[in-house]
């Protein structure tokens, strides 16, 4: 099971990414998981004049737009979200100091989608790490998207946005079966809920990787 480092929203970013189209929105949850997780996005490169790798910024273009989400790995207990924004048309456009090093911190939590307030956090999180483990077979293996959209049944241009994080309309049983389609066994155990007190307490559902 993935290790999944709780998110610090830095002064205004989480409002400022939810205000965002809700394309980008997921692209940027999704890349916020990952590094949760101590994976990258794709759409993912090192912002460089903060003197190491652990500042990190997600560019995704929508609608003749281009948005930016910039984060820091530099903490080993959690995951800081910096700065997110519109980059404008204008040459130079920076972080702003001011956000990258303001000291308002708002902790969230383990699951960045419960944090955004999307409808079903949970199973989007099931579908997060569905889609990062077939992104790994995927990279391992080499293939292109092209190759890849003809051996799971999806359109390549669907494909593509799955990867990217915009999974919302996408069933977990899709994912699952697109990892078998990989050569991958799945799985789905069920048991008894753990007992609080008198009464059972919900169930929970989790994906363990072996």
């Amino acid at each position: 099971m993935d290790i999944i480092r709780p998110l610090f929203w830095m002064g205004s970013s989480k409002k400022d990414l939810l205000r965002l189209p809700e394309q980008v929105v997921d692209v940027f949850g999704y890349a916020l998981y990952l590094a949760q997780t101590g994976r990258r996005h794709r759409n993912a490169k090192v912002l460089s004049g903060f003197g190491d790798a652990s500042v990190v910024e997600v560019l995704e273009s929508f609608d003749r737009g281009t948005y930016r989400a910039v984060y820091t790995t530099r903490f080993p207990e959690f995951v800081a979200v910096l700065h997110v924004f519109q980059k404008k048309s204008k040459a130079g456009v920076a972080t702003p100091a001011v956000d990258a090093e303001s000291r308002e911190m708002n902790k969230g939590s383990r699951n960045v989608y419960r944090d955004l307030g999307i409808p079903d956090p949970e199973s989007m999180l099931i579908k997060a790490q569905l889609v990062a483990k077939i992104s790994e077979i995927l990279a391992e293996r080499h293939y292109t998207q092209t190759r890849a959209a003809e051996l799971l049944g999806i359109p390549q241009p669907k494909l593509s946005r799955i990867l990217r994080g915009q999974f919302r309309g996408v069933s977990e049983r899709k994912l699952m079966d697109c990892l078998a389609n990989l050569g991958r066994d799945v799985e789905i155990v069920v048991r008894g809920a753990r007992r609080d007190g008198k009464a059972t307490t919900r169930g929970s559902v989790s994906v363990v990787f072996s």
